[in-house]
C-alpha cells in the first residue's frame, strides 16, 4: 500500500509537471510572432514609369525647348554684337561702348543659364519627393489590402556599370538579392499610383 501511495504521488507530480509544461508551451506559442507576409516593389521602376513622371518629363522638355529658344536668340545677339565690334576701330569710344554691351549681354546670358539650371534641379527634386511620398501611401494601401506585414524595396542593378565605383556602390546598397515573382507588387503599385491624385 505504501508503494501504491508513492506511485500515485509520483504520478500526480508527473501530471502536474506535464500540465505545467504544456500550459507554458501554449503561452509561448500564443506569444510567438507569425511569419511576416512580405511584398516587393521596384521603387525606381515605379517612379520612372509612372504617368505622373511622364507628365513631368513632358513639362521639362517643353521648358527646355523654350529655354533653348531664348538662349539661341541671346547667342545670335551676342554673335551679331561681336561681328559689329570687329567693324569698329579698336580702342575707339564706339568700340568700348559695344564691348561693354557685349560683356553685359554675356553676363546676363550666363546668369540666366545658371538660374534655369537651378530652377530645373529644384523642380525635379520637389516633384520627385512629392511623387515618392504619394508612392509610399499607395504602397501602404496596396499592402494593407493584400494583408501584408511589410514591403521591401528592390532596385535594378544596371550592368555593365559605368565605372567600378558605381558598380561597388550599387552592390553595397542593394539588399534584395532574390525573391519569387509572386511577391512582386511593382505593377500593382504603379497602376494604383497612376490612378491616385
Amino acid at each position: 500500500m505504501r508503494h501504491s501511495r508513492v506511485a500515485f504521488g509520483m504520478m500526480l507530480i508527473v501530471i502536474v509537471v506535464v500540465l505545467g509544461t504544456w500550459q507554458q508551451g501554449r503561452l509561448h506559442a500564443d506569444a510567438a510572432v507569425a511569419p511576416a507576409k512580405i511584398g516587393v516593389v521596384n521603387v525606381t521602376q515605379v517612379l520612372e514609369n509612372s504617368a505622373k513622371h511622364k507628365q513631368l518629363q513632358e513639362k521639362m522638355q517643353n521648358d527646355r525647348a523654350a529655354m533653348e529658344a531664348e538662349f539661341k536668340k541671346m547667342k545670335d545677339e551676342l554673335d551679331a554684337a561681336q561681328a559689329n565690334l570687329k567693324l569698329r576701330t579698336p580702342g575707339s569710344e564706339d568700340a568700348l561702348r559695344l564691348q561693354g554691351e557685349l560683356l553685359e549681354k554675356k553676363a546676363l546670358m550666363d546668369a540666366k543659364y545658371e538660374f534655369y539650371r537651378s530652377k530645373v534641379e529644384t523642380e525635379m527634386q520637389r516633384w520627385t519627393e512629392s511623387l515618392y511620398q504619394k508612392m509610399l501611401t499607395v504602397i501602404k494601401n496596396v499592402a494593407e489590402a493584400k494583408g501584408l506585414d511589410m514591403v521591401i524595396a528592390d532596385e535594378i542593378l544596371d550592368l555593365p556599370a559605368p565605372t567600378l565605383r558605381d558598380f561597388m556602390l550599387t552592390v553595397k546598397t542593394k539588399k534584395m538579392l532574390y525573391y519569387k515573382s509572386q511577391y512582386d507588387l511593382t505593377a500593382e503599385v504603379q497602376a494604383a499610383l497612376d490612378k491616385a491624385d
